[in-house]
């Protein structure tokens, strides 16, 4: 993403529910990238 000259606005932090990130899209959208923890994988179908 990083290449593609997306603008990460927070860099990967640890969550109770997983990994968040958050980057900025074309617009200034702020957008959250999430990785769900082992806990929360599968949660919704």
């Amino acid at each position: 993403m990083i290449l593609n000259e997306i603008k990460f606005i927070r860099e990967p932090k640890t969550e109770p529910y997983g990994i968040v990130a958050v980057f900025e899209d074309l617009y200034g959208n702020l957008w959250d990238l999430l990785e769900p923890s082992d806990l929360n994988k599968g949660v919704i179908n």
